[in-house]
């Protein structure tokens, strides 16, 4: 969610003090330009309140952001590559590599993701949960530990009196690692109690934020926060975990030994032992004692030596564990390296099937595209089977190379279209009468007039002309019409001028003959154009194709 003071869309230099239907939020400087300038005086122009003490500060989603590259463009996709919001004009400049990594968001916010919501609230209740958990635990170790150490400053006290002065240093160091030891509690626990708050904080925020979003239907923001949602939970559950094993709570014990206290006058070191217990163990126990609960009534140099044969078992112990501690320390990373292993070959699957989804589309399309075709092409080969059998019935093409004008003349009120048929000298070929001998062209003339008949009829005169049907070589060795007769009459078949009427249908029947029909022409194609048709030519075509 953006909550700024809006800029003026116009000029972008200075903040919106009011709003124009037509060109959006403006600042002071446009809006005095919207009342001076007469363009700009049919505009709808409101001022914000100048009394409310505190500027509006409008909340929008991120989609209505502007790009900070190109300030009048809208910031609507986002590039994962680059993990920056970005307009149009930047993906076509300068992200167009990024491919399918670019998010377009006005798709990805078209409306609140309330399963998304709700998982990350969910999640942040067992990150709080987890947070309540590890703060009792502590507080109750600090009560603990409190307790402990006054129980046994009190029990050293007691002792003390008892051996007087020869004990008194003794236990003033018991008592000082004691307090120590307490400190050190207090110090874990504000530790502890620090990261709690802390944690506790980021919780209420990211929940702040994703209730924000949702009361505002801002599913861009909602988008953007859920990113790196997971991994931050992950992160602050990691965190606690962390520092729950990093800092234990230290406990203590005080265990008289009745042996040692037979040999107090040779060594009073060795009247008290002090006993050390930690919390906060990977199992979760409360209290586990690092102590030997045997009950000892030996001589010094019995215990001397059961105390050298349990150091050596012991160490023997210590080796073992150390061993073992090495060995599930590289169980760890192996098994690390295998989950890296899984994570990349997930993600590479998950690619492939990105990918083969795409394969699929493309498929899909281009054998409807293939269908569509093959329709097509069945169509045009009925078509161009008839074009053929056609043009094998008049394979021997007498028709010498030429040329036609269409075009529409206008006089007056009379519109007509006028047929010029242009043919040069030539050289007759082997379908002519006498082939290698020179033949004489000509210039032959028609006019129809400019409606649909005539349009239709002029169609049919081009279909033809292009088939080889209208002209051939007369006995005398000159182009002349071949069944088919042209007017270059006035056009207009009323009463004054009935012959161009009678032309019309003679024409029809004419065309008909030849095998040109209203069914057999392309009657979309061009009317006023050029056409030069060579005989040889069009039959190499025809075949070929």
């Amino acid at each position: 969610m953006a909550s700024k003071q809006i800029q003026c869309e116009m000029c972008c230099n200075e903040n919106a003090v009011g709003y124009c239907k037509t060109c959006g939020n403006v600042g002071e400087t446009c809006l005095d330009v919207h009342k001076t300038v007469k363009v700009f005086q049919t505009h709808m122009v409101s001022k914000n309140d100048e009394n409310d003490a505190n500027p509006k500060v409008i909340k929008q989603d991120i989609t209505e952001e502007r790009c900070k590259q190109h300030p009048t463009e809208r910031a609507i996709f986002l590039c994962n590559i680059h993990d920056s919001m970005i307009c149009g004009r930047c993906l076509h400049s300068g992200h167009l590599s990024c491919g399918q990594e670019i998010v377009d968001l006005l798709h990805e916010a078209a409306s609140l993701d309330f399963e998304k919501v709700n998982k990350m609230k969910s999640a942040l209740k067992e990150v709080k949960d987890e947070i309540f958990l590890l703060k009792d635990e502590a507080e109750h170790s600090k009560n603990s530990s409190k307790n402990n150490a006054e129980k046994c400053v009190q029990e050293c006290m007691e002792l003390g009196n008892r051996l007087k002065q020869r004990v008194d240093e003794l236990t003033s160091d018991i008592i000082h690692r004691i307090t120590k030891v307490n400190d050190i509690n207090v110090i874990t626990h504000s530790s502890i109690a620090q990261m709690c708050t802390e944690k506790t904080k980021w919780c209420d925020n990211e929940e702040s934020k994703i209730d924000d979003f949702v009361d505002n239907n801002m599913a861009g923001h909602l988008y953007l926060l859920h990113r790196h949602f997971e991994k931050e939970v992950l992160d602050a559950s990691f965190h606690l975990k962390e520092i729950k094993h990093k800092h234990t709570f230290k406990g203590f014990d005080l265990k008289e030994n009745k042996v040692i206290l037979k040999c107090l006058f040779e060594d009073l070191e060795e009247v008290c032992e002090q006993q050390e217990e930690v919390t906060g163990s990977d199992d979760g126990s409360a209290n586990e004692f690092v102590a030997s609960t045997t009950k000892v009534n030996k001589t010094r140099r019995e215990l001397t030596a059961m105390m050298k044969k349990d150091f050596n078992q012991a160490e023997k112990k210590w080796n073992l564990l150390e061993q073992e501690l090495q060995k599930a320390k590289e169980d760890i990373e192996k098994s690390e390296k295998k989950l890296n292993m899984l994570e990349q070959e997930l993600l590479k699957a998950k690619q492939d099937i990105q990918e083969s989804e795409k394969t699929r589309k493309g498929f899909e399309q281009e054998l409807l595209k293939a269908k569509q075709c093959k329709e097509k092409y069945e169509k045009e080969g009925v078509v161009v089977k008839a074009q053929f059998s056609q043009i094998k019935d008049n394979i021997k093409w007498t028709q010498p190379t030429g040329t036609v004008d269409i075009l529409t003349i206008i006089e007056g009120r009379s519109r007509f279209i006028k047929m010029v048929f242009r043919f040069p000298d030539g050289i007759q070929t082997m379908h002519h009468a006498s082939p290698g001998k020179p033949y004489k062209g000509g210039t032959f003339t028609g006019s129809l007039l400019d409606d649909s008949e005539g349009q239709l009829l002029c169609r049919m005169l081009k279909a033809a002309f292009r088939r080889g049907l209208m002209f051939n070589l007369g006995k005398e060795g000159k182009v002349v019409l071949d069944g088919i007769s042209l007017y270059n009459g006035p056009v207009f078949y009323n009463w004054t001028y009935p012959d161009y009427k009678r032309y019309t249908q003679t024409l029809k029947a004419e065309l008909s003959a030849k095998g040109i029909t209203k069914a057999n022409i392309d009657q979309t194609e061009e009317l006023y154009e050029t056409v030069t048709v060579d005989g040889l030519r069009f039959l190499e075509a025809s075949l070929s194709s």
